[in-house]
């Protein structure tokens, strides 16, 4: 039988682990349906250029086609600084129609971080003026680690930097998660973007984004 997947692609990167510095990425891409795909162009983006640069040197593919079942072995330059996540996009045509696809995140460890924020999210995407809004943050330490900080910062649609809050993180074992959840009043409708950072003897070593939006209030 056919397959009549919207979406035929499938990637994988070779290796979710670096060293700090410059290196040559390999991402997998595959054809997975049982069509060619020509002109094929995939872009690597990342979320946080702090954390994982993609290099102009090295941030876009060319193929002209891609049999069904096969596999590219596409060469990506980025600089690695802290642990983050990347993306491709690929578009293609199948059968003259044109495809546009968004791989999932792409997960890269920093094999020198002691430990960074897995996760940072507003608990609602939407809040309504007046309330407080709760960002949860989870931290993770790939070894023993002492004396870090996490700092939750907001940044309201005023532009105004404002601190959410700042954590003292004596302790974390190796493979070991703790969980935190910060508070700002929301006193401004529209908007706010949500920054956590992490520092190990005062240096920076992850952040992550994420934002949600302040409705009017409704009687």
């Amino acid at each position: 039988m056919e397959e009549r997947n919207k979406y035929p692609f499938e990637v994988n990167v070779a290796s979710d682990t670096l060293d700090r510095g410059h290196h040559w990425l390999t991402v997998q891409l595959r054809n997975r349906s049982t069509e060619p795909l020509t002109d094929v162009s995939a872009t690597l983006f990342t979320y946080n250029s702090h954390d994982i640069d993609v290099l102009p040197s090295g941030s876009f593919h060319f193929l002209k086609e891609l049999h069904p079942k096969d596999t590219a072995a596409l060469n990506f330059h980025v600089f690695a600084n802290h642990s983050g996540r990347l993306y491709l996009h690929v578009t293609a045509y199948r059968n003259g129609t044109l495809v546009s696809w968004y791989s999932p995140d792409q997960d890269l460890r920093l094999m020198e971080d002691l430990a960074e924020i897995q996760t940072f999210f507003a608990n609602r995407p939407y809040w309504a003026y007046e309330e407080t809004i709760e960002a949860e943050t989870v931290v993770y330490a790939s070894q023993d680690v002492q004396n870090l900080t996490l700092e939750i910062a907001a940044r309201p649609p005023s532009k105004a930097h404002t601190l959410m809050d700042v954590i003292d993180i004596d302790f974390i074992a190796l493979g070991e998660t703790k969980k935190y959840v910060s508070q700002l009043y929301a006193s401004e409708e529209g908007t706010y973007l949500l920054t956590a950072r992490l520092f190990h003897d005062k240096k920076l070593i992850s952040s992550k984004h994420t934002s949600c939006y302040v409705a009017p209030f409704e009687e």
